[in-house]
């Protein structure tokens, strides 16, 4: 059960992924597109903070995407009937926009922290949700998604926003 929504987690990832490159890569604060080493590393969110969020520190998985993303970096943990995922890419906002996938943006602010909340998918209700804070090291994106075979009737949404001000303590700027 667990391998199936980590897996189904990876592909949600996947599909905001994308199969194509970024077009010309969007330019930072310092004017040239960042690469994946410059991106900050979600596997390094301590335990505390991790657990603070509802979810199981020891239940980490470093390798969500199954794959090699070359524009991505990521964690993801189990956070009871949920996976909570924390995810940094060199990808855009306009990147986030354009995909099909996702879709439903709205602005939020989670913890002090503006961004930008988005429903992943087309199931209905809802089984994914993601909040996308920009920063200097790319796109962090924190995502909710239900275990495949979960009957729980919970909003993915408010799962990420109620672990979300846990997790904006410790991303940069």
């Amino acid at each position: 059960m667990r391998l199936v929504g980590v897996v189904a987690g990876a592909c949600a990832v996947l599909a905001l992924a994308g199969c194509s490159k970024a077009v010309d890569g969007q330019p930072e604060a310092s004017g040239t597109p960042l690469t994946k080493e410059q991106l900050f590393d979600p596997c390094s969110v301590p335990d505390d903070v991790v657990l603070a969020a509802g979810a199981d520190p020891a239940s980490k998985n470093d390798n969500p995407f199954a794959v090699e993303r070359e524009e991505w970096k990521g964690c993801t943990w189990r956070a009871g009937e949920f996976f909570l995922s924390l995810l940094n890419t060199t990808k855009s906002m306009l990147d986030f926009r354009k995909n099909t996938y996702i879709h439903d943006f709205v602005d939020v602010t989670v913890g002090g922290r503006n961004g930008v909340q988005y429903l992943i998918g087309e199931s209905n209700p809802p089984e994914e949700c993601g909040i996308v804070f920009d920063s200097s090291q790319g796109r962090i994106t924190l995502q909710a998604a239900l275990a495949l075979g979960s009957r729980d009737t919970t909003d993915s949404c408010q799962v990420a926003k109620a672990a979300g001000p846990n997790f904006v303590e410790v991303l940069p700027e």
